[in-house]
């Protein structure tokens, strides 16, 4: 009896991973709609499918399943070449209707205000705000539609509000104005701004989060909200109440305890900060 055990578990195995090639084999199907797009999406398959394969028992099927790997690999890398041919084009397309411009070129492409690292060798891009300072996301799938979702996601993200602006302005100035206060300084004297923008976080939390200071309470604010919240306040009609950003020595813009990347314009320049200060108090 126990041997009949042993073998009805090892086909209930071999049924599992059968099961999980024919699922993989059905994707791979579907991709091969778009081979060109989904060259590296298409790789992958390939590879998990490769995986599957030496578990499964020695047969007529299986050697015909090399076989077909082994063209499928051959066609995937013809597959690879068009589409890097094609990506850039179609990235660009996908941008240029928002009247954002692409530039660059591989493996850098700078996209508004961020910066795509592509590597193709295995399929996947990192996306960073600036020239490569702050990461945004890693890992990121070689397909055209889905980076430019991504992209747009953390644009509208990171954005304030114009009508929210004069209120985040006069909390800034609150929060510079504790900073100036504990460090005994005077009003219009400089202070770090990753100080005066910890001080405003704080301020800016839900009356829930004073009640129980929870993970589940606390509202997030990302670097790069707060890093274009700055350039937001400095491009706007509020910034004539007086807001000061001071440059970073060069020593002190790899630290990020002491600057700040705030960018200059929508096409991604920018300067790196370390203090602020504002010369008009709120009337």
């Amino acid at each position: 009896m126990s041997d009949t055990r042993e073998i009805v578990e090892r086909i209930k195995v071999m049924t599992k991973r059968a099961k999980r090639l024919e699922r993989s084999l059905q994707e791979y199907d579907e991709m091969m709609s778009r081979p060109a797009e989904n060259a590296y999406l298409l790789q992958k398959k390939l590879t998990e499918i490769e995986k599957i394969l030496p578990a499964m028992p020695d047969s007529d099927l299986k050697a015909a399943l090399d076989v077909w790997l082994k063209d499928e690999k051959a066609a995937i890398e013809k597959a690879k070449d068009d589409f890097r041919f094609h990506f850039g084009q179609r990235l660009k397309e996908l941008f240029e209707k928002d009247g954002i411009a692409v530039r660059g070129q591989y493996p850098l492409l700078r996209i508004g205000m961020y910066t795509l690292r592509l590597n193709f060798e295995f399929g996947e891009a990192a996306l960073f705000f600036g020239p490569e300072v702050e990461k945004v996301e890693s890992k990121i799938a070689l397909h055209p539609q889905t980076i430019y979702d991504l992209i747009r996601q953390y644009d509208r993200e990171v954005r304030t509000g114009p009508d929210e602006l004069a209120g985040v302005y006069d909390d800034l100035v609150s929060a510079y104005e504790r900073c100036l206060k504990i460090a005994g300084k005077v009003y219009g004297d400089k202070v770090l701004v990753s100080d005066v923008l910890k001080e405003y976080v704080f301020m800016r939390q839900p009356k829930q989060f004073g009640i129980d200071a929870r993970r589940a309470n606390f509202r997030e604010f990302p670097r790069i909200k707060l890093s274009y919240l700055l350039y937001q306040l400095r491009t706007t009609n509020v910034a004539e109440r007086g807001i000061r950003l001071h440059v970073a020595t060069f020593d002190a813009t790899t630290d990020k305890l002491s600057s700040f990347w705030v960018p200059d314009n929508e096409a991604g320049d920018g300067t790196h900060c370390a203090y602020i200060s504002f010369e008009t108090r709120q009337q």
